[in-house]
């Protein structure tokens, strides 16, 4: 019996341990505390119990007075985006890093190289101009397939 009712006291303040507590500076200029600061706000997030991370909480000034802003849930639904950005940008710089070894992969192993023209002709390029065009290329490589961004 005592180990349930001491389990259920450890679940209840686990509970209050991971709730977001919010601080701001009200007009008479008091620092005050809340689970939601008031609309129009500046509030930060206050390190709790193990929180690392002081973020700041924009209030939402559209609302009604007394309404609480969806803070848990603009967070919920901000992990999955910034995850679904993340995941875009990786592959587009995926396909970049493809496209520039294709571009420089060409620019090694052709043999008369060309351009398009204004006209739609072909322009060969010299051997100064294939050299130049492969360094670019060599460039354009390194700095989008090696980059940590």
């Amino acid at each position: 019996m005592k180990r349930l009712v001491f389990f259920s006291v450890l679940v209840a303040f686990s509970g209050m341990a991971s709730a977001v507590v919010y601080k701001w500076t009200d007009a008479q200029g008091k620092v005050q505390y809340g689970d939601s600061p008031p609309n129009g706000v500046h509030a930060e997030v206050v390190e709790i119990l193990g929180t690392h991370s002081a973020r700041s909480a924009p209030s939402d000034s559209s609302g009604a007075p007394g309404d609480k802003p969806a803070a848990r849930d603009q967070t919920a639904q901000q992990d999955p985006t910034k995850k679904a950005v993340d995941e875009d940008v990786a592959q587009t710089k995926e396909k970049q890093c493809a496209d520039a070894q294709d571009r420089y992969k060409h620019l090694i192993e052709g043999r008369r190289l060309f351009k398009t023209g204004p006209d739609g002709e072909r322009v060969y390029l010299t051997s100064d101009e294939i050299d130049s065009e492969r360094l670019n290329a060599k460039r354009d490589v390194d700095a989008i397939c090696n980059s940590a961004t």
